[in-house]
């Protein structure tokens, strides 16, 4: 079910108990849950123009992407602008998407991944996947930090939806419930879903539909695929994705037993994470320093860490490359953005 924000929830700019929690239910069971027009129509339709220039700028390279290459044809993981007036308070600051993300990973969740996610007019298939790790791998991992079986996530996925996603743009494939099928706990990196059709028989295909200006909150654990586009123009949809505060490496990673030397370091610099060599570094999303004024304007009253920082003239952020590295985007000097 999608759930409508009231006229009293809007004043207050935060979601009513009982609601909250059905919402939050419906993400540790059924793996996703969608609220209904918390993003305005005026955002959406900068951002869906913005996202489409940028495909065309992409697409006159005559290159295939990256995350093409890797994942399907057509399926663009395409980087948004990092400047004003693209990057609004109801994409990045929304009180609503907090007080879901909060109630889901407790307050101190911090922003660790910020992208555009386009389904292109004559894309193939993805492989099925799921896009997070088990952060507890055993049972007995979860129990020795009070965790159930399966666990709770330590990530949360939001799409959101700039127009209208249905079945006839590219609604992408989900199964409910794939979430808590702990036997893909312990998998090596390389190991295919589609190589166990017993475990996929558990479970039932659906599309995840979104209703335009909404957002669907999704447990990345989830299994799901980028699906054809048959619409016949590019589909824009943003994917903004949350860590829990126990989560201190840049990709979101939950490490168990890090040294309490690193512990309390950590501790004391919340823009520090672990990096991939293991060593210190900063974890935080790049933005020019024009949209400043919107992430400070004032503090997440759910208690989220947006988790980011600002480059400062002559430099500035190309937000084209680099979407999966630190940062979220290559920091560039001199030069205008553009895709290579």
């Amino acid at each position: 079910m999608a759930f409508h924000i009231s006229a009293e929830e809007r004043t207050a700019g935060t979601i009513g108990s009982a609601k909250l929690a059905a919402i939050v239910h419906d993400i540790r069971t059924v793996g996703y849950a969608v609220v209904q027009d918390i993003v305005s129509a005026a955002t959406c339709e900068l951002l869906t123009q913005s996202i489409l220039e940028d495909v065309e700028r992409v697409r006159s390279t005559g290159k295939i992407t990256r995350h093409e290459e890797v994942t399907g044809p057509g399926h663009l993981q395409l980087g948004l602008r990092r400047h004003a007036p693209f990057v609004t308070g109801d994409l990045l600051a929304n009180p609503f998407i907090e007080c879901v993300v909060a109630a889901t990973l407790g307050r101190g969740a911090w922003l660790g991944f910020y992208n555009g996610n386009v389904n292109c007019p004559g894309s193939g298939y993805q492989p099925l996947h799921f896009d997070r790790p088990y952060s507890w791998k055993t049972p007995e991992d979860a129990a020795h930090d009070g965790q159930p079986w399966p666990p709770l996530t330590t990530t949360l996925s939001c799409s959101i939806a700039l127009e209208e996603i249905t079945v006839a743009n590219g609604a992408t494939e989900i199964y409910p419930g794939s979430h808590l099928e702990p036997d893909v706990a312990t998998w090596p990196v390389h190991n295919r879903l589609q190589d166990h059709p017993e475990l996929l028989a558990r479970r039932s295909p659906a599309r995840m539909e979104i209703p335009a200006r909404s957002v669907c909150f999704r447990d990345p654990r989830m299994w799901h695929r980028g699906v054809t586009n048959p619409s016949g123009k590019p589909r824009a949809m943003i994917a903004a994705t949350y860590h829990a505060a126990i989560c201190k490496h840049w990709r979101g990673i939950y490490v168990p037993n890090i040294p309490p030397a690193t512990c309390e370091v950590l501790e004391q610099n919340p823009d520090l994470r672990i990096m991939d060599n293991g060593e210190l570094g900063d974890g935080r999303l790049v933005f020019d320093v024009d949209t400043r004024e919107l992430f400070e304007r004032e503090n997440s009253r759910h208690g989220i860490n947006r988790n980011v920082r600002f480059v400062m003239p002559p430099k500035r952020v190309n937000h084209f490359l680099d979407a999966h590295e630190v940062g979220g985007a290559r920091i560039i000097e001199h030069v205008e953005p553009a895709p290579v």
